[in-house]
């Protein structure tokens, strides 16, 4: 097998011979970026620029399929976020979304019904049709383990609207991968 890219680091090389690999070495740099920025932040007395941050750590350990170290990165930031009166909405909605993701992947279905409600909530108020999408979906799918396929079909229709409004593709794509498990049950 050739390698896909080379890379010179100081007197080593660095041979990446498959798109999984350089997925890895793309992930890892995240997680170090993210740590440096942290350990940044942690006495800078700026607890918002910190929440984002240990958020985006949590984000990195998460695509790097490291679900335990992630989780307790969002809980500390939702935590920060939760602390203060001048956080950004957006912001905290997206700390809920990343947390709820977690939850619903590990079987924690009360609790990532709960985030997915509230982020849910704050997308909404916030007229963010992705989000709204998306949590409207995930909400439809909780509805649908619970044999509610009524309350499964009022979110998903809100998730499909909300995904056409947003006319993005990625969102439209979820939404619609969403319906066809719905329907295939």
């Amino acid at each position: 097998m050739s390698p896909l890219r080379s890379y010179r680091l100081g007197l080593d090389s660095l041979v990446i011979e498959s798109d999984d690999d350089l997925r890895t070495m793309r992930n890892l740099a995240n997680i170090l970026k993210y740590k440096l920025a942290v350990s940044g932040l942690r006495n800078s007395g700026d607890a918002l620029k910190l929440a984002h941050a240990v958020r985006h750590l949590g984000d990195a350990y998460y695509y790097a399929g490291q679900i335990d170290v992630a989780e307790p990165c969002y809980v500390e930031a939702l935590s920060i976020y939760r602390s203060r009166n001048d956080g950004r909405p957006l912001d905290v909605a997206n700390a809920i979304r990343s947390y709820a993701v977690i939850k619903g992947e590990i079987g924690a279905t009360d609790e990532a019904r709960r985030l997915w409600q509230e982020a849910h909530d704050l997308y909404l108020s916030l007229d963010v049709s992705a989000g709204v999408a998306e949590s409207a979906a995930r909400l439809a799918l909780l509805a649908q383990l619970e044999n509610d396929l009524q309350q499964s079909n009022e979110w998903l229709a809100e998730a499909t609207e909300a995904a056409q409004t947003a006319n993005d593709p990625e969102t439209s794509q979820f939404v619609s991968e969403v319906k066809a498990r719905i329907d295939a049950r």
